[in-house]
């Protein structure tokens, strides 16, 4: 409610609301008063009036750190999340909310990018908004994501944000011909040529491979429980039923079942054998992920129907399908 004050030849405005201190300021007419107050009002039911006296008393990294405890006890923070407001926190969190400008965000990007992609950019700065919209909604402190769009426009054009890049690496026949001989003539604890060829039979990922169970697999229907699947909204207790395909169900077949787990080992220890013997072999930016993307473009190649694929991969929409069937205009022919 404002309240206007005549002082002399001035008018005085002081604006009071419910969640932000007193404001007041002089105006040479009633009317310049009544004018500012009203906008005044209208800022702060929006919550957009940036207080100095209110947002200079929170540092960023104090906000992150009330973020990650109480948004992170409602629903657990992803590593990826957890790791990037790290970051954010130990390079710009010293900035009061009061003093954060989009210079301080473009700021942490030109650090970032001498490490990072500019992908990877993309996504932490984005982290950053939804905190300060998180701030404004959940805690009633009046601020916005502005400084963060107004630096992305700048970041944007200077190439320091962008999109990730979709990968079509696939093994060649020689490729995988190489690391199964070169497995089979050096065993190891880690059977690394059933994980390379039951990554690409079954198409999961290194680290949903690494989690199945015995228990989860159903002998009638050859299908497996993979637990927490890898989902944009929900992945704690998405839990899907697959089959089998192919060499697959044999692979699991022969496993010994010394733990509860099918594959009891590591992901980071499979990755890193990974790369170690790739390189060792001469094999060039092939990533174990990328036999996921055999798998499916496999599957694609054998005439399974995009309904089908998605059972097996556990995509739900055709568009993140897409990009797995190189497809072209000659296949098209039927002879």
């Amino acid at each position: 409610m404002a309240t206007f004050q005549k002082r002399g030849k001035r008018w005085r405005a002081i604006v009071r609301k419910a969640g932000h201190p007193p404001k007041s300021k002089s105006f040479s007419t009633k009317a310049m008063a009544q004018r500012w107050a009203q906008e005044t009002e209208r800022s702060m039911e929006r919550m957009e009036w940036n207080d100095p006296e209110l947002l200079k008393k929170t540092t960023l990294a104090e906000l992150i750190a009330q973020y990650k405890e109480e948004v992170g006890a409602i629903k657990a923070l992803h590593s990826t999340k957890e790791r990037s407001l790290r970051y954010i926190s130990e390079s710009i969190g010293n900035r009061t909310l009061a003093e954060l400008r989009p210079a301080d965000v473009i700021a942490y990007g030109r650090k970032r990018q001498k490490k990072v992609s500019p992908s990877t950019i993309t996504v932490e700065v984005r982290y950053l908004a939804e905190v300060l919209r998180t701030a404004r909604a959940m805690w009633s402190l009046p601020i916005t994501d502005q400084v963060v769009k107004d630096a992305l426009i700048i970041m944007n054009q200077q190439e320091m944000t962008g999109q990730s890049q979709e990968r079509d690496r696939r093994p060649t026949e020689a490729e995988l011909a190489k690391l199964r001989a070169y497995w089979v003539n050096t065993p190891r604890e880690t059977p690394m040529c059933d994980l390379m060829d039951f990554a690409i039979a079954s198409c999961m990922r290194l680290g949903e491979i690494c989690r199945i169970r015995w228990d989860d697999i159903d002998v009638t229907d050859k299908t497996i429980v993979i637990r927490d699947r890898k989902d944009p909204r929900k992945k704690k207790g998405n839990h899907q039923i697959v089959p089998l395909l192919g060499d697959a169900w044999d692979i699991v077949q022969r496993q010994p079942q010394i733990d509860k787990r099918v594959f009891p080992y590591r992901p980071a220890t499979v990755s890193q054998l990974w790369w170690r013997i790739a390189k060792l072999l001469d094999i060039h930016d092939l990533r174990f992920h990328d036999l996921r993307h055999e798998g499916i473009s496999r599957l694609f190649e054998q005439g399974y129907q995009i309904q089908e694929v998605a059972l097996v991969s556990g995509h739900k929409k055709w568009d993140h399908l897409r990009r797995y069937t190189q497809l072209k205009a000659g296949d098209l022919h039927r002879g």
